[in-house]
């Protein structure tokens, strides 16, 4: 009977967060605020505030419900459903800009972050680059409606969102590179851990970053092409929803089984029903779809983002939350653009970057879902593997990581139109034309 009501008790509490998901991104708009900082600030107080959701249960459901959590759950779908909108044309063209931001933009940016973070906390070398991977990635679904805002010119959005779409799982990568370096034994990336075994712990960081991209991509695309011959052998209609769903489950359970990143596969399967599909009404259907799951899953994670936080957290870090957000924002991530742009500058792309636009792309680049979810890795980690490094610097990771995130999202809101009148010379609002496009 005890059982039972504890059962009872974390769906009452997931009911309850569901609820408040469902109403905090419409009051957010009518309210004419940003969604995700509200969606936080409603976690907040759903948590520490009123303690209606406990702390224990938000960190359980966020990463170890179902085994792997809502949150690395959550991040498939948001990754499968924008991927929907990427434009092979612009990805063709600006590949090697792209390639360039996505390895070498994320190693500076971890890399430089993370040495920042070590000197204004302390912490030991790897910790930083342990921070400094988890807040690399950007996020798209913070980019792509703000840039539906911007006449920016199609090669910089395009850029910047494929950029985005396409960072995330070097960005978990290199999470777990970082956690490797500090425990090689760790179960959290036993396949790292048998390559090392052969080849030392850095010649294993290549060959372990190719079969994490490689593998999921590949069968991410067998997965979009086949879903796209069956539909025409089978008409699913309304089921294709179902199915897809289902097969991007199956994308995520297989590839978590063998210690592989599911997220390049549900970039690829996205990316190819949506560029591939007749575009029939059944297919409009399914997109919709997932974009309100989509936008379900950022709600969800950014609301229990909110509710694990505590008062005695931000207490204790504001200060070093607010200095990690100010240098990740004006100094680290400009910088690896910078370097990035300049490394491609013999791309075959027609587009000419200047110092201006690259100005611009470098002071865009919300942190959102990934970050978030990851940022939770090193202080749960540390408590199932007994790792006193990471239990000591896990709850300071997070809550920076949280800092980092939230300024990210309100301050570019603010400041990223105003960077495109100054630095593209683009008019703030797009005109009514564009907006519909």
């Amino acid at each position: 009977m005890a059982e039972l009501s504890l059962v009872l008790g974390d769906f009452l509490d997931l009911g309850i967060i569901l609820i408040i998901a469902a109403f905090a991104i419409p009051i957010a708009r009518k309210a004419s605020m940003i969604d995700l900082p509200f969606l936080i600030l409603f976690g907040f107080l759903i948590g520490p505030v009123t303690g209606i959701v406990s702390h224990s249960f938000s960190l359980y459901l966020m990463s170890e419900f179902g085994g792997v959590g809502i949150g690395l759950l959550g991040i498939v779908i948001i990754l499968y459903y924008e991927s929907h909108g990427i434009n092979f044309r612009i990805i063709r063209r600006e590949l090697m800009r792209i390639a360039s931001l996505d390895t070498l933009g994320m190693v500076i940016t971890a890399i430089v972050s993370g040495l920042i973070f070590s000197l204004i906390t302390g912490a030991p070398l790897v910790i930083g680059f342990l921070f400094g991977a988890i807040i690399s990635p950007t996020d798209p679904a913070s980019l792509i409606p703000m840039f539906k805002r911007m006449d920016v010119q199609e090669e910089i959005s395009g850029i910047i969102v494929g950029e985005s779409l396409f960072n995330d799982p070097l960005g978990i990568i290199l999470v777990a590179i970082g956690i490797s370096l500090i425990d090689p034994s760790s179960t959290y990336i036993p396949m790292y851990a048998a390559i090392s075994n052969f080849s030392g712990v850095f010649a294993a960081v290549p060959i372990f970053i190719l079969i994490q991209i490689a593998v999921p991509t590949s069968a991410g695309i067998l997965a979009g092409f086949s879903v796209i011959y069956l539909n025409k052998i089978f008409s699913f209609d309304n089921l294709l929803v179902g199915f897809l769903i289902g097969v991007v489950l199956l994308e995520f359970t297989v590839l978590e089984a063998v210690n592989i990143t599911p997220f390049p596969a549900a970039i690829a399967t996205g990316a190819i029903i949506g560029n591939f599909s007749d575009k029939s009404l059944f297919w409009e259907r399914e997109a919709n779809f997932q974009q309100s799951l989509s936008f379900l899953s950022r709600a969800l994670i950014f609301i229990l983002l909110g509710s694990i936080l505590t008062l005695s957290d931000i207490s204790a870090y504001w200060v070093v939350g607010i200095l990690v957000t100010l240098a990740v924002l004006f100094f680290s991530r400009p910088l690896a653009v910078f370097v990035s742009l300049i490394a491609a500058r013999f791309s075959r792309s027609r587009f000419r970057i200047n110092n201006r636009m690259s100005l611009f792309m470098g002071l865009t680049g919300t942190k959102g879902s990934v970050s978030v979810v990851m940022s939770l890795v090193p202080y749960t980690l540390g408590i199932e593997e007994n790792l006193p490094i990471l239990i000591k610097w896990g709850q300071m990771i997070y809550v920076a990581t949280a800092f980092v995130v939230i300024f990210s999202i309100i301050m570019q809101t603010i400041y990223v139109p105003y960077a495109s009148r100054k630095l593209l010379g683009l008019p703030i609002m797009a005109s009514a034309e564009t907006q519909k496009k």
